[in-house]
């Protein structure tokens, strides 16, 4: 089981009910990307990020770490962040819907079949894939002498993606394989079983080896990322003030932004194989600076704009970074590679080495622990 194509959907468990013989799929939010309140501060292994499949709640953690360890970036810094699509209410929601697909013509549901989601929403992950988050960091920041606190609150969406009609058609194809195999002979036979409860005919069916390589195949399909996706992103971060230097708490810095991904399957290096070409162009009105003759916090207006490449295998991702940083006719870098590994559906590691904004040539290490949090949301295969 991998990222989820570009719904993510994966199909881990079927479960029947009593009265309804419809499985429900398991919607699998796997690898959170780091919370926008982190990347505005430039915490992160990685600033360019597209997110793919929020948790519906997670906890995330940054360390960074500096050749000079009197400088950068406190270990102390954590983020906690939901996906508010999972906490209400959602109406009609059904396999199709939910990978954006939809009819040509608007009709009623009870009178829709599989056959007629040949269209594509560009926009329907706008609500699914929107976030909140929270981060408290402490550090110097390569600004402060002595380490500072800062809390952040930041929201971002998936804008829009693009599935080509390949990718489309995939899933189309998938479904129908697996209605098939839902009215197959082997599956009616232990429907009509009447010695078998509706969890023994759950069991039964699931440990069909047909239906095992029908789950396969659709995970494979579902994991297939979008050729292209945007993200948008905005977060605040507020200084708290600091009164043995007479620092009195400020505006810290507020950041907008957009990140695109083009992604290209490659299926011979992984069943999750991708190489991915990010871009990123943010606004920034930046407080993290200080005046030179008063000592006081100051604030500047700054442009950032750069470029990522990512060879993204199943479970293990490869990148680097690279973005300049305009700020009053002065340019900042950041150079930085990147490493991720999702151990598993609720742990994530990221690692980042390189030099970040601000460090003046020094070599940075920065390390995160994402741990998602899921509560079992699902939702029906069935086309109504």
């Amino acid at each position: 089981m991998r990222h989820l194509k570009i719904l993510v959907l994966l199909i881990t468990s079927t479960v029947f009910a009593q009265t309804d013989t419809n499985p429900s799929a398991a919607l699998k939010n796997l690898a959170p990307p780091s919370s926008p309140a982190f990347v505005l501060m430039d915490l992160t292994p990685s600033n360019i990020i597209v997110p793919e499949n929020i948790q519906a709640f997670s906890i995330q953690t940054i360390s960074a770490f500096s050749g000079d360890s009197s400088n950068g970036l406190s270990n102390n810094n954590y983020a906690v962040e939901f996906q508010p699509y999972w906490y209400v209410k959602r109406e009609n929601m059904n396999f199709f819907k939910y990978n954006n697909l939809k009819p040509e013509k608007e009709s009623n549901e009870e009178n829709l079949k599989p056959s007629d989601y040949t269209c594509y929403n560009v926009f329907g992950d706008a609500w699914k894939r929107a976030s909140v988050s929270l981060a408290l960091m402490n550090g110097n920041f390569n600004v402060f002498e002595n380490a500072q606190s800062y809390v952040s609150v930041g929201a971002r969406t998936r804008l829009l993606s693009f599935k080509t009609n390949e990718q489309r058609n995939a899933i189309m194809s998938q479904y129908s394989a697996y209605e098939q195999f839902m009215s197959s002979q082997e599956v009616i036979m232990i429907f009509a079983n009447p010695s078998l409860s509706a969890s023994e005919k759950n069991t039964a069916i699931t440990n069909l080896a047909t239906y095992q390589t029908i789950v396969d195949d659709f995970e494979k399909t579902l994991n297939r990322k979008p050729l292209f996706a945007l993200d948008v992103a905005v977060a605040y971060s507020h200084f708290m003030g600091d009164k043995s230097q007479d620092l009195d708490d400020a505006f810290g810095r507020l950041g907008v932004w957009a990140s695109g991904d083009l992604a290209f399957y490659t299926p011979t290096v992984g069943d999750n194989g991708h190489i991915h070409f990010y871009g990123v162009f943010r606004y920034l009105r930046d407080g993290l600076n200080i005046n030179p003759e008063s000592g006081g916090l100051i604030t500047e207006e700054a442009i950032d704009y750069g470029a990522k490449l990512e060879l993204e295998l199943d479970n293990l991702s490869f990148a680097y970074e690279y973005i300049t940083r305009d700020i009053d006719n002065d340019n900042e870098k950041r150079s930085i590679g990147s490493i991720r590994y999702k151990i598993n559906n609720a742990f994530t590691l990221n690692g980042g080495f390189g030099r970040n904004f601000k460090s003046d040539g020094e070599t940075v290490a920065l390390f995160g622990i994402q741990w998602g949090i899921d509560f079992g949301s699902s939702v029906s295969l069935g086309s109504k």
